[in-house]
C-alpha cells in the first residue's frame, strides 16, 4: 500500500540555491544529433547492451552493495505490471528441456511484444507461493529475461560514458541509498575508454557538480536529493528542458522529504518508493509532473 504524502515543505534554502543556479544558466536545447535514450527497464542485472559495453560504466560508490532480497521484500517488483521478454531470451526458453521447460513456454504470449501471461493478483506465473522465482531456481539468475535482470537499475547515457543507478522504486536499493553514510560519489565500473564529453554534457556534469555541493542538508535527506538529481537532471541533454527538470527535482523533493523529521527512515524509504512507483515509472505521470501539473 502506498505511503500518504503529506503536503510538500519546500526547505527555503533549496529554493535559494536554485534560483540561483538557473539565474546564471542559459536554457539550454537538445542538440540535433542526439539520440533518444534507450528505454529504461526493471529487473534483477547489469547485463550491458551493445551501445554500453563501449563506453566506461560509472556507478555511485553504494552501487556493488545492492542485492535483492527476493522473499523479504514487502513489495515485490514480480507483480503488478507486465513483463516482456527480449529476444535473446525468448530463444533461451524455447530450448528449455523438459517439463519445466514445457511449463515457461506455457507462461509467454506472443500476442504483441512478447511477455508472460500474468497469472492471479497480476503476479508473475514463475513467482512462486515463497515470493521466489522459480526460473532463477531451476536455471539461475543467467536464465532472466533482460527487464527481470535490470530492474531497479536505470542508465543515462552520455557521448562517451554511461551512468547507471538504482530506483527508488524498490524498497531494498532506497534503504540502501538513503541509509548511505557519506554523499554521493560516482566509481568507475567498467571501461577504460578517453571520454570527450560535448560541450552540453561539460555544462550539465558541472552544473550537477555545483547543485550537489550546494546540498545544506544531511544524512537521508541529503542521499534524497542527491539520487533525485543524479537519475533526472540529464534528462535536459535529450528535450532541453533544463528549468522544467530542476523544478521537477526540486518538487519531487520537497513532495517526498517534506514533513518527514529525522526518526523512523522506514517512513522516508517508503515515501520515496511510492513516489517512485506512481511517477518515475510510470511515463504519463512523470511528463506531468515536469509539465507542472501533478494532479
Amino acid at each position: 500500500m502506498n505511503a500518504h504524502l503529506s503536503k510538500p515543505v519546500e526547505p527555503a534554502w533549496l529554493r535559494e540555491t536554485l534560483v540561483e543556479l538557473i539565474r546564471g544558466a542559459e536554457k539550454r536545447k537538445a542538440p540535433s544529433d542526439r539520440k533518444a535514450p534507450p528505454e529504461r527497464s526493471g529487473g534483477k542485472g547489469d547485463r550491458m547492451n551493445e551501445h554500453d559495453s563501449a563506453m566506461n560504466l560509472y556507478v555511485p560508490d553504494y552501487y556493488p552493495a545492492f542485492h535483492c532480497i527476493a522473499s523479504r521484500c514487502v513489495h515485490t517488483c514480480c507483480a503488478g505490471w507486465e513483463i516482456d521478454i527480449d529476444a535473446e531470451s525468448l530463444a533461451r526458453y524455447a530450448g528449455l528441456p523438459g517439463a519445466f521447460g514445457d511449463r515457461v513456454r506455457r507462461c509467454v504470449s506472443r500476442e504483441g511484444a512478447p511477455h508472460f501471461i500474468l497469472a492471479e493478483g497480476e503476479r508473475c506465473p514463475l513467482l512462486n507461493g515463497d515470493n521466489l522465482c522459480d526460473l532463477i531456481l531451476h536455471e539461475g539468475e543467467g536464465a532472466l529475461c533482460q527487464i527481470c535482470r535490470d530492474h531497479p537499475r536505470f542508465r543515462n547515457y552520455f557521448s562517451s560514458r554511461v551512468e547507471m543507478g538504482l530506483g527508488l522504486v524498490c524498497e531494498e536499493a532506497a534503504r540502501l541509498i538513503l541509509s548511505w553514510p557519506h554523499p554521493l560519489r560516482l566509481i568507475r565500473l567498467k571501461g577504460s575508454a578517453e571520454e570527450t564529453p560535448t560541450e552540453d554534457e561539460q555544462y550539465l556534469f558541472d552544473l550537477r557538480g555545483q547543485w550537489l555541493s550546494s546540498i545544506q542538508e544531511e544524512g537521508p535527506k541529503a542521499r534524497l536529493l542527491e539520487t533525485l538529481i543524479f537519475r533526472h537532471l540529464p534528462d535536459a541533454l535529450y528535450d532541453g528542458r533544463l528549468e522544467e527538470r530542476v523544478d521537477f527535482i526540486r518538487r519531487a523533493y520537497a513532495e517526498i522529504a517534506g514533513g518527514w523529521t529525522d526518526g523512523d527512515l522506514s517512513t522516508l524509504i517508503e515515501r520515496a518508493r511510492a513516489f517512485s512507483d506512481r511517477v518515475e515509472y510510470d511515463d504519463e505521470a512523470l511528463d506531468r509532473w515536469i509539465d507542472g501539473d501533478p494532479a
